[in-house]
Parts: structure tokens; C-alpha cells; sequence
């Protein structure tokens, strides 16, 4: 869709003094529509360094505007909000290290932080292609759950 999610100083400027009051540009009120047109969200992205790739961060920086995601708040309130996200590494990997942890901190407990009435992560891991038996083993069993929580929407 070409959004461009580099925030503009003037942007940043309006976000940093809660500025309401300052336009916003009409590629950001467009997405806002979207959200609010949305009863859920499903978000999907490879995992970098335990967060989200620049794009999906940069869009939520310009998108979850104040007024919009936090301040007066006319974002509605969605019913779910699904982040489906791959890893190179192991579940087990990133348990121990408390990396899954701190994923769902930064998307589910701030990124959405009460915007949705049902928030979750699934990480589906050890997907590197430099795993490539590990990564073939995981195939399947990733697709099945996509499955089961695509067939799950609307219950």
C-alpha cells in the first residue's frame, strides 16, 4: 500500500506536545479509518532483534496518533487484535531468554493496551532458513494453527 512509516518532524512535533489540534496527513486518517471500520486486526511479521520490522513499527508511531490510540481516543474499541509472528530461533530459545515476554509486553501490553477486547501473540518459531530440517519439521504444524485461529474469528 506504499504507507510511508517515517514520521515527519512535524509529526513528531504534534505527538511529543499531545498537540491534537495540529492536521494530520491524509495517509494517516486513511489507516485510521481502516481501524476503525476493523472489529479485529491481525498483525503478521518475521521478528527482528525481538520486535517488529521498521515498517510495522513506523506505522504504528504515525497511525496511533493522539486523539486517535491514546488522549481523547476515538479509536473504537476492537474485539481482537492477533499478532502472528516468525522466529528463527526456538520457542524454548526464547522463553529461557524471555524474549516472547518482552514481544507481548511491547505489542500486546502497549501497542494495544485495552483496544481490544482479546489480544494475542503467536510465535511461530524456528524458522530460519539456515535451520532448513527444523524449519520443514515446523511447516505444518504452523499452517494447522494459522488454520485453527483463522477458524476461530468471529467466535
Amino acid at each position: 500500500m506504499n504507507f510511508c512509516t517515517d514520521i515527519s518532524e512535524e509529526e513528531y512535533l504534534r505527538e511529543a506536545n499531545y498537540q491534537e489540534q495540529l492536521p494530520l496527513s491524509a495517509d494517516i486518517i486513511a489507516e485510521q479509518e481502516k481501524v476503525n471500520r476493523s472489529n479485529a486486526i491481525v498483525f503478521i511479521y518475521p521478528v527482528f532483534w525481538t520486535e517488529a520490522p521498521a515498517k510495522l513499527v513506523g506505522w504504528f508511531n504515525r497511525v496511533w496518533t493522539y486523539g486517535f490510540a491514546y488522549g481523547t481516543k476515538k479509536m473504537k474499541m476492537l474485539d481482537q487484535c492477533v499478532f502472528l509472528c516468525t522466529t528463527g530461533r526456538t520457542t524454548a530459545h526464547l522463553h529461557e531468554h524471555g524474549h516472547i515476554e518482552c514481544m507481548k509486553q511491547v505489542m500486546i501490553g502497549d501497542r494495544i493496551f485495552g483496544r481490544a477486547q482479546s489480544s494475542e501473540m503467536f510465535v511461530f518459531d524456528g524458522m530460519s532458513k539456515a535451520n532448513a530440517q527444523l524449519r520443514e519439521s515446523n511447516w505444518n504444524k504452523h499452517l494447522n494453527t494459522v488454520h485453527e485461529i483463522v477458524a476461530s474469528f468471529g467466535h
